[in-house]
């Protein structure tokens, strides 16, 4: 799993996307860049490559969790839906930075939004619906889905939760009418953490999103 957020070094602006000229985040630590944030009245949306989830982060989720379909909702993580989330800021209209959180130029890492939660939540979930597959296919490179696979045949532990942090996953397939999808499930907060290429062959064999 990834490490905490506030372990990282220093940030550095990866792109901005924000009418906020005054927003001065380079080489700030993780908690200077929060409290100029706050300052300004943003809060930390989403960081898709952490394994702890602020308050905020965990109620934006189980907001997203809760509007998207039934079958759709069981099959997101954290990581997908922060891809999905990053597109519907895209589409909000709403002022936002997204930064470099790991130094590799990825843009997917974090987002900080002032308001509007509620529209860039609706968003995200009409995204997901239309286009989970290409979300997990972007949010989890093939290495990573070839070694969530290896994890689960070696019969290893993950670490921690990716959304409660606390070390509580057991082993635990989901089984459906004629698929099984290899799962951790968090005994903590019920959050399921899935075997990526289960997701993706249950959505090439279900016509799941077009219900």
């Amino acid at each position: 799993m990834a490490r905490p957020i506030r372990e990282m070094g220093n940030l550095r602006v990866s792109m901005m996307e924000s009418s906020l000229p005054e927003l001065v985040l380079e080489n700030k630590t993780y908690n200077e860049a929060s409290e100029i944030l706050r300052g300004l009245g943003l809060e930390v949306l989403y960081e898709s490559r952490t394994s702890t989830l602020t308050p905020f982060q965990r109620e934006l989720y189980e907001n997203v969790v809760k509007k998207a379909p039934k079958k759709v909702a069981i099959l997101l993580d954290p990581i997908v839906v922060a891809f999905a989330i990053h597109d519907a800021c895209d589409l909000s209209g709403f002022d936002y930075a997204w930064l470099d959180l790991e130094g590799d130029d990825e843009i997917g890492n974090s987002a900080w939004v002032r308001g509007g939660q509620g529209q860039i939540i609706s968003l995200a979930v009409r995204l997901l619906r239309a286009h989970l597959e290409k979300y997990i296919l972007d949010a989890y490179d093939r290495r990573t889905r070839e070694d969530m696979e290896s994890v689960w045949e070696a019969k290893l532990n993950l670490l921690a939760c990716p959304v409660c942090g606390e070390a509580s996953l057991e082993r635990r397939p989901i089984l459906t009418t004629n698929y099984t999808i290899r799962s951790w499930i968090c005994t903590g907060c019920g959050h399921n953490v899935l075997v990526q290429a289960d997701v993706l062959q249950y959505l090439r064999t279900n016509d799941l999103l077009n219900e």
